[in-house]
């Protein structure tokens, strides 16, 4: 029987078989496989690398079965092992495990196909990366980091008079705010510290240094892609920069929970981002999305960003290396750091310690051992995936924490445009509507327009066949992705392994799916007003829509695929509301000063407090929401 590799070896050469070399010496040589670039050991090796072995073993199962002849007998008729099967045969054979009625066989054609193409189109030297005809200027500009940062050697232990775990939107600013009250502040960040002049790409070196996961963090079924910021700086160092208030309706949402004071926070928050509308500029793909809606007598509005001389170049999604993003690395970090904190990396919160009701302080695993930092004042800021964790694993909350997990699930749709569209260029965001976010009362979908560098297209783009999909990426120059991010009110769970590690639970409920799917019709109806060539939904199999065709027809044959689990792609970047504020112990995990019942000292300073999903980017109410409870610890 083949080993493991060989087995790998043979599915990542179906997904990319490359071409032969033509006899003629004048003709250039064609592209190399998948194996030949080491496509198989990259992937074995960056599943390894998540420090999963269920994963691993799961992984190892898969590649087992589709070497079993009595296995295939049922898939394809007769008895045969993948690794022997002709090319032609591989690709049905792959075909058909992507299109299975058993949803853990569809899991693993997807998991495959993602892996190994987002290494093939994600790797800088890779030559089918070069076939899209990819660019990406990456300024260079001086590091202007001042922040105090160190790792631990284990068995320290840190005096403190607050210790903030986590240090993206949430924590950077609880950090400034009791730093600046004269606390000694110390912030607990798991990820290594990367500086600004090593952000910018390659697109995959900046997804596994700054994304969680490595940037292959999915809900347990694996239908949900999650992109979570894990970094020094969070999420902050890696979004988009959009930079939106809370819409109204939802506003009173929250005011329902007890939070009704956030207009002087939202204030103060924008004037120390610099946010503005001013440096929203139309790339490609935010062009389209205007002409689009515009077209369809639809509104849409500019988006506000965080940034200063924003020199538009496009890796923002790895960083911006120019320096423009006011992430919490140039704002609050900085102003923490300036106040006397001081941030420890590698560093991640494993319990808090808690007597008679009190908080005393929390234990960290660092490189080697643990730490214990002593402080009567804690702010958990790790993000809605793994703040409740860190409860879980201390026996708190036990009863509500991460039992009402939202993600904003998101539905993208393709189009090919006649003209260069340059998805990995310029703005990455600056065109919104709200044409659709009340369908359901306040639940409903929101469009905006996403960056793309070809590793990300690769991924997510459907495949049939190695000829089709690259077909696709030869002119992923001229494609443009639109994004319905939908408002969900089903709750998933965070939970915890014995040995401690995260489990995140999401079932796509029925409302939500019923939004997905109206938001992927009226995508493909933007696009088709906005005069793509052709449209390309991420179904499997694919479904596509060309120049001439019937877009009702198109439309109605969406409705008929439907959302069904890892037959559409789905990802999420926003991760809300596992540790919510409340007015009832019943269902919130924290009080409306977002203070974790039960255990006085300890609050909630992330996205993990929301009392509901915002329905918007969480970037600015993730700070407003966190200087607000900030400023009630300060003065404790």
């Amino acid at each position: 029987m083949p080993s493991h590799l060989e087995t790998l070896a043979a599915i990542v050469d179906t997904f990319a078989p490359g071409e032969p070399p033509g006899v003629d010496p004048a003709v250039p040589r064609g592209l190399p496989s998948a194996s030949a670039l080491g496509i198989h050991e990259r992937l074995l090796a960056e599943v390894e690398a998540l420090g999963r072995p269920d994963l691993v073993l799961q992984l190892r199962l898969l590649l087992r079965a589709v070497e079993n002849p009595i296995l295939n007998l049922g898939l394809v008729g007769r008895p045969v092992r993948f690794s022997r099967l002709p090319l032609a045969e591989r690709e049905a054979f792959l075909r058909r495990l992507g299109t299975s009625p058993v949803p853990l066989t569809r899991t693993g054609f997807q998991d495959l196909k993602r892996l190994t193409l987002i290494l093939l189109y994600g790797i800088e030297s890779s030559p089918y990366r070069a076939l899209t005809g990819v660019t990406a200027p990456a300024p260079d500009v001086p590091d202007a980091s001042v922040l105090d940062v160190r790792t631990p050697r284990p068995g320290e232990i840190v005096e403190a008079d607050a210790c903030v775990i986590g240090s993206g939107a949430g924590g950077g600013v609880a950090a400034a705010v009791l730093a600046a009250s004269g606390k000694r502040v110390v912030v607990l960040e798991r990820a290594a510290n990367v500086t600004e002049r090593d952000f910018g790409g390659p697109e995959l070196a900046g997804l596994e240094k700054l994304f969680l996961d490595r940037g292959l963090a999915a809900t347990s079924d694996r239908w949900l892609s999650i992109r979570a910021g894990n970094a020094v700086g969070g999420g902050t160092v890696v979004n988009w920069s959009s930079s939106l208030r809370l819409p109204d309706a939802i506003r009173e949402e929250w005011r329902a929970a007890g939070v009704d004071d956030l207009d002087r926070h939202y204030d103060a928050v924008e004037a120390r981002l610099g946010v503005t509308s001013g440096e929203s500029a139309r790339n490609g793909p935010n062009a389209a999305l205007e002409r689009g809606l515009a077209a369809l007598g639809l509104p849409s509005v500019t988006i506000p960003r965080n940034v200063r001389g924003c020199t538009d170049c496009g890796p923002c999604a790895v960083g911006c290396r120019s320096g423009a993003k006011q992430s919490v690395l140039r704002t609050y970090l900085a102003d923490a750091c300036a106040a006397g904190a001081s941030i420890l990396d590698r560093t991640e919160a494993r319990r808090i310690l808690v007597r008679d009701g009190r908080v005393e302080g929390v234990v960290a695993s660092v490189p080697g051992g643990e730490i214990t930092v002593r402080a009567p004042l804690v702010a958990l800021a790790g993000g809605s995936i793994l703040s409740p964790a860190v409860l879980l694993r201390s026996g708190i909350a036990t009863g509500t924490a991460g039992r009402s997990l939202l993600l904003h699930p998101v539905t993208a749709v393709l189009g090919h445009y006649d003209d260069a569209i340059h998805p990995w260029s310029g703005v990455p965001q600056s065109v919104m509507s709200d044409a659709f976010a009340e369908v359901d009362g306040t639940h409903g979908f929101r469009i905006e327009a996403a960056p793309m560098h070809p590793g990300i297209i690769a991924s997510g783009y459907p495949w049939w066949s190695d000829a089709q999909h690259r077909a696709g990426l030869a002119d992923a120059s001229r494609c443009a992705a639109f994004l319905g991010i939908v408002k969900d009110r089903t709750p998933g769970r965070i939970g915890v392994g014995r040995d401690g590690s995260v489990r995140i639970q999401y079932g796509v409920g029925d409302p939500e799916r019923r939004l997905l799917l109206r938001a992927t019709v009226e995508l493909a109806r933007i696009h088709h007003a906005a005069g793509a060539r052709r449209i390309v939904t991420l179904h499997t199999p694919p479904l596509s829509f060309g120049r001439g065709a019937s877009i009702d027809a198109f439309a109605a044959a969406i409705e008929r695929r439907g959302i069904v689990p890892n037959r559409i792609l789905l990802f999420t970047a926003h991760q809300l509301a596992s540790c919510r504020i409340g007015t009832s112990a019943k269902d919130s995990t924290a009080d409306p000063d977002g203070k974790v019942r039960g255990v006085d000292g300890l609050y909630v300073t992330d996205a993990s407090a929301f009392p509901t999903a915002s329905g918007v980017n969480p970037m600015l109410s993730i700070m407003a929401l966190a200087r607000r409870t900030a400023e009630r610890m300060a003065v404790r």
